[in-house]
Order: C-alpha cells, then sequence, then structure tokens
C-alpha cells in the first residue's frame, strides 16, 4: 500500500507538470540575469499566481524532475528539492541569503551596515500609498556625505556642528557622524582614488589639449593652474584640472619647466595638442620650451601649431583699447555707484527713489572688475537702467573734483548708452566662446564677422569718440 506523501507527489507531478508555450518560456527566461538561460529539456513550472509566500522563493525557478519537485537557483547552477509535502525550505532559504550571484548579497557584502526600511510612494493619480521596503546601506550614505563637503566645499568641522548632528539623527538614526579628522581622511582616500581613475582615462586618450594661466595672490606668491580638456572614448568633452601650485615666478622658463613637469607626472607629455594662453609675453617663451620638449615626445606637425593664443583674451585686449577713448563718462558713472553702493542708508533711499520712478527692473547695481571688461559692461549696462533715479540723488560735486569724479551729465548718460550697444555684441560673443564644456571653436565665427563689419560702420560714425574706438580696436584685430 502506497504512502499518502507517494501520493500526493504523484498527484502533483500528473496534474502539473506540463510542457510550457513559447510564450511562457520567453516569460519565465525574462526574469533571469541577462547571463542566465533556462536549462534544454527541463520541465519549469510557471505559477504566476505562486502560493509560495516567502521573500526568498522569487530568487527560484521551479521545475519538476522523476516526478518531484526541485528549485534552482537564478543565480546559480545549485538546485535543491523543493516538494513541500516531503523537503523543508531550509536549505532554500539559507541559500538564497548566501548566494553570491544574487545582486542583493553583493550589495550586502560591499557594506555590512545595513538595514531594511519600509517606504511610502504616492501614485501619480490617486491618493493611495504603495508600501515596499529597501535596503539602507550606510556606506553609501557615509560617501554621500564625502561628496557633499567636496562639492559645497563645507569645512571639515560641519559634521560636528549641533544642526547637522540633529538632521542625520532625524533622517537617518543609525548612521554613526564621523569625526572631523575622520572625513578629512576620506575625502583624502577619495583624492587619491579619483587621481587613480584620471590617469587611467589619459591611457585611453589620443590627444589632450591644456591650457595654463598664472597670477599673483595677496600674499604675494605666484600660482599656476593647468587644465586639461580632452575627448573620452564616449565622445564626452572632458575639462579637468590637473595641476594647482605654487611656482617660481612669472618668467616663461619657469612656467614652462612647470607645465612640462606636470605633464610628465601624468604620463600625457606624448599627447599632447595644443597649449592655449593668453598673450603675455612670458607665455611666448613658455610654448617655446614646450615645442620643444614636444618635439622629443612627438606631436602632431612637430608642435608647430602647438601655441594656441586665448580668442577670450584678445577680445579683452581689444575692448579695454577701444573703451579708453570714453574713460571719463565710465569714471563719472563708477563714481556715482560707488556713492550709493558705500552707505546703507544710500541703498535704501536709492531703492525708494526706484519704486517712486515705477522702474520696473529686478536688477541691481554691480561695481566692476578693473581688469575684466565686461563686467564694466554689466555695470553700465545696470546704471543705465536707472538714470532718472541717479538724477534724484545728491551726488558729490564741486570745484575741487577732478572732471572723472564729477556726476554723470546727460551727455554721459548718452554716450554711455551708445556705448552698451556697441559692447553688447562684444559681451555676447565673450560669452559664447567661454563655455569650458562644449567645443568652442566653431561658435564664435559669425559673431567674429559681424563684430569686424560692426567696427568698419562704426569708423565712419560722426562722432569723434566712437570713430576713435573704432579705429583702435581695429588695430588689435
Amino acid at each position: 500500500m502506497e504512502s499518502s506523501q507517494s501520493k500526493r507527489s504523484a498527484s502533483f507531478s500528473e496534474q502539473t507538470s506540463h510542457p510550457l508555450s513559447e510564450k511562457d518560456l520567453e516569460e519565465l527566461q525574462s526574469t533571469l540575469p541577462p547571463d542566465k538561460k533556462l536549462k534544454a529539456g527541463r520541465e519549469y513550472i510557471w505559477n504566476r499566481k505562486s502560493k509560495r509566500k516567502a521573500e526568498y522563493w522569487k530568487y527560484y525557478l521551479e521545475y519538476v524532475e522523476n516526478g518531484k519537485l526541485r528549485a534552482e537557483c537564478k543565480f546559480c547552477p545549485k538546485t535543491f528539492a523543493a516538494d513541500g509535502n516531503l523537503n523543508g525550505s531550509k536549505n532554500v532559504k539559507n541559500h538564497a541569503e548566501s548566494c553570491l550571484g544574487n545582486p542583493i548579497n553583493i550589495e550586502k557584502e560591499k557594506g555590512k551596515e545595513k538595514q531594511t526600511k519600509l517606504y511610502f510612494d504616492q501614485e501619480h493619480e490617486s491618493s493611495e500609498l504603495k508600501c515596499g521596503s529597501r535596503i539602507i546601506n550606510l556606506n553609501d550614505v557615509r560617501e554621500a556625505l564625502i561628496h557633499m563637503i567636496i562639492v559645497d566645499e563645507l569645512p571639515f568641522k560641519h559634521v560636528e556642528k549641533p544642526g547637522f548632528r540633529h538632521f542625520v539623527q532625524v533622517a537617518c538614526p543609525q548612521f554613526h557622524i564621523p569625526s572631523r579628522v575622520t572625513i578629512a581622511r576620506d575625502c583624502l582616500k577619495l583624492y587619491y582614488s579619483e587621481k587613480e581613475k584620471l590617469r587611467e582615462m589619459f591611457k585611453t586618450c589620443q590627444r589632450i589639449s591644456v591650457t595654463t594661466d598664472t597670477w599673483t595672490s595677496i600674499q604675494r606668491i605666484n600660482y599656476m593652474c593647468l587644465t586639461t580638456h580632452f575627448i573620452d572614448n564616449d565622445w564626452k568633452l572632458n575639462k579637468k584640472i590637473i595641476n594647482f601650485c605654487p611656482i617660481s615666478s612669472h618668467k616663461g622658463e619657469a612656467i614652462g619647466k612647470a607645465v612640462e613637469a606636470c605633464l610628465e607626472y601624468w604620463g600625457i607629455d606624448d599627447k599632447i595638442f595644443t597649449v592655449t594662453v593668453d598673450n603675455a609675453s612670458s607665455n611666448d617663451v613658455a610654448c617655446a620650451h614646450l615645442s620643444r620638449m614636444v618635439r622629443r615626445t612627438g606631436c602632431i606637425n612637430d608642435g608647430k601649431n602647438l601655441h594656441v593664443r586665448c580668442i577670450a583674451h584678445i577680445i579683452n585686449l581689444i575692448v579695454w583699447d577701444g573703451i579708453r577713448e570714453h574713460g571719463v563718462c565710465i569714471d563719472r558713472v563708477r563714481n556715482a555707484v560707488k556713492y550709493v553702493k558705500d552707505s546703507p542708508a544710500r541703498i535704501l533711499r536709492f531703492k525708494d527713489l526706484v519704486q517712486k520712478a515705477n522702474i520696473d527692473s529686478k536688477s541691481s547695481l554691480s561695481f566692476d572688475v578693473p581688469t575684466r571688461w565686461n563686467s564694466t559692461y554689466i555695470m553700465l549696462e545696470t546704471a543705465l537702467k536707472f538714470r532718472r533715479v541717479f538724477s534724484g540723488l545728491s551726488l558729490p560735486d564741486g570745484e575741487d573734483l577732478n572732471d572723472n569724479e564729477r556726476p554723470p551729465e546727460p551727455e554721459d548718460w548718452e554716450k554711455v548708452e551708445r556705448l552698451v550697444l556697441f559692447l553688447e555684441g562684444f559681451y555676447l560673443l565673450t560669452k559664447r566662446i567661454s563655455g569650458s564644456h562644449y567645443v568652442t571653436a566653431n561658435k564664435g565665427l559669425g559673431e567674429i564677422a559681424s563684430m569686424y563689419d560692426m567696427l568698419n560702420n562704426w569708423e565712419q560714425s560722426e562722432d569723434l569718440n566712437f570713430q576713435a574706438m573704432a579705429i583702435a580696436m581695429k588695430k588689435k584685430v
């Protein structure tokens, strides 16, 4: 007489074991990882509404072999007896929690500190909440904290501030906040890691263009910044700063040797395509030094076209030569702006006059930087919107003041208005060609031609000041 268990097993085989259709097989295959295939000849069971409630069963395929039900892991070749009437599920459960082919277990190995949390997602077109769970990896939280410290340029002691600690305790109580010393150490580790990634990226590049600039800090220390521009294997334009360091002097030979040492350190001295610098004479000497280097290491056309002059700097020189012809009216507007911004009471008075004059503008007065003409353009453009307001202020005036220190007169505002119109084209051109995350060589050709036509027109102007300005600017072209 057969046992009741064998009868149940036999009846299971007879009732549920039948070949699956091609559609069912495709649907079953779609539940597997890309590198896992269904085994030919195996009688799989595809229960869309399985009675198994445990979470770990979703990592298995069920099939019938010799009339008995078995389970095959979706991530490795292991199989287990899985007939609920004859076998327990302990082996199935233990393997599901330890199989290293399962991405969930790989994530567990990355960070042992984990906790599953419930979350609620609201449906877009209804007020129902969808409940689920996800694993909180505390290592990922720590990496995100390091990223925040670096990207937002926060001090290391930010992690010890009471407000931040309170926020973390509310958002993720399980996260142990590291000390500022530990955060500093983690940031340094990330720096070395990213540095090695960049070094590997350079190995796959064919040609790299570099730009460099030098300046002196208020502590009278000479600094140099070296930036690389290259296209990666995904055809994306990259910009990476590879050095920011003090140098002995601004002499061309010192700059050239510093750049050469940096390129050799990164192993890209044989991949240089161009070096873009401004028009300083020291940069001519530096590029001559680098030309000798690339002739040894190899470069397109033996480095004859290595030196590229910065078009933004050329435009800067052209514009400054032009606006010097209008120095008096620019100085008068600058002094008026400075007079207003030097006192909080004057700023309030200025805002009050703006409201009374019904001037609909969200702009605010800005002060220019003497070495950047585009900031001068922005200052003039903004001040021009409030020309009526300046006339209502008691600007300093007197015989003891120099001519360029007096308040702007109506004739000055007319010149400024024409000057702003004249400089607008150069301002837009500078913005267009100053991008670092897109190709700029093909962007400004039309604007450059338009600027040249405009200079030709202004050269025929009846206004002698603007005529002289156009002539001076054309000499630099």
